[in-house]
């Protein structure tokens, strides 16, 4: 055998490459077991670092590309994972990145086919990308495989050959950790209320799955999930949205509102103006604005999905595949964090959003 390669201890202990790569690099989480078995064949064949390929990727332009809507307008969580490209750019400047961005309107379709377009798929090595419209984008998956162009995915999942790994949350058990923290406490009879504020919610997979999850849980219950009502308001403005929830809340006595994204904080300003204190409020993100509802108790629970880290795990990822030729972890799934007024000063003093 001429140089071993990860790759080659890879097939012998019959994991994957990425196993391989997190046992000599000391990271991630691997069971004993293989942990001491990758070991001893990196100590019996000797296996020794690739110098060289390491030296030469310091040597050459990496062209990359994001392709991932822009934070304008309220649409303010996507600066968040914007924060953990840069963090990831920063960490990587002894490399020569070239990484072009492809922003879009997450409610702009036709916005989205003109931005992928502009995509010179002969200069790119790897996409980091986060999907909004479902068919659109296994359209551009779809021509990454013919291009042979890896792609990482965040925010949302959608399955692909050439997406070689995801970074984010299992959008239905954060569903279902949403259902338990709200049932806690629920008087009976009390109604819940599910509300989507996405353009369309079949656009995005993770609010579906969130969704699933949250129905799931009290299908376990059928005394409660009688009560259980889903609100999609489809983009609406924020007096559409005002008029929805008054004919909704305004007529049935309501225990808790489940809200599938980042602006939970428009149902908070509702509820704070509308005296509704004994609502149960959920969503998610440490946006500023859902921050500020959360320390005064107007949102009692955030689950954080991480955006900024997400953005962060899946460009460093894919330049590790594209320069390295490390295999990623299929799945890559960040925790559910569950975070109220008490511990937010943690969260806070430990994201890099």
């Amino acid at each position: 055998m001429g140089r071993v390669r990860i790759k080659d201890i890879a097939e012998i202990a019959q994991v994957s490459t990425g196993t391989v790569d997190r046992v000599i690099h000391n990271r991630g989480e691997v069971s004993p077991a293989t942990r001491e078995k990758v070991l001893a064949l990196v100590r019996d064949l000797d296996y020794k670092p690739d110098i060289a390929a390491r030296s030469l990727a310091l040597k050459r332009e990496i062209r990359l590309a994001v392709v991932m809507p822009g934070f304008v307008n309220d649409h303010s969580f996507w600066k968040l994972p914007h924060n953990g490209i840069q963090k990831a750019l920063s960490e990587l400047s002894q490399y020569q990145i070239e990484l072009e961005p492809f922003y879009f309107d997450q409610t702009d379709r036709h916005g989205f086919r003109e931005c992928i377009r502009s995509i010179v798929f002969e200069r790119t090595e790897g996409i980091l990308f986060a999907p909004v419209f479902l068919d659109e984008s296994l359209d551009l998956l779809n021509r990454c495989e013919q291009e042979q162009i890896p792609v990482v995915l965040f925010n949302s999942m959608v399955e692909a050959p050439a997406v070689k790994s995801f970074v984010g949350q299992d959008a239905f058990q954060s569903g279902m950790v949403a259902a338990r923290l709200i049932d806690y406490g629920l008087e009976s009879g009390s109604k819940l209320v599910i509300v989507n504020m996405s353009t369309r919610k079949d656009h995005y997979t993770h609010i579906t799955d969130r969704e699933r999850g949250f129905r799931s849980f009290f299908k376990e219950r059928p005394e409660k999930s009688d009560h259980l009502f889903t609100l999609d308001l489809n983009g609406a403005d924020d007096r559409k949205l005002e008029t929805k929830l008054d004919e909704i809340l305004g007529k049935n006595e309501f225990g808790g509102v489940f809200v599938t994204n980042s602006r939970v904080h428009k149902v908070a300003r509702y509820l704070e103006l509308h005296d509704k204190d004994h609502i149960n409020l959920i969503g998610y993100d440490l946006l500023p604005e859902n921050i500020d509802y959360l320390e005064r108790n107007r949102i009692n629970f955030l689950l954080s999905q991480k955006p900024g880290e997400q953005a962060y795990f899946g460009l460093t990822s894919l330049f590790n595949l594209v320069v390295f030729n490390r295999e990623p972890e299929k799945k890559h799934w960040l925790p559910i964090d569950i975070i109220t007024r008490d511990n937010l000063p943690y969260y806070q003093s430990k994201s890099f959003d």
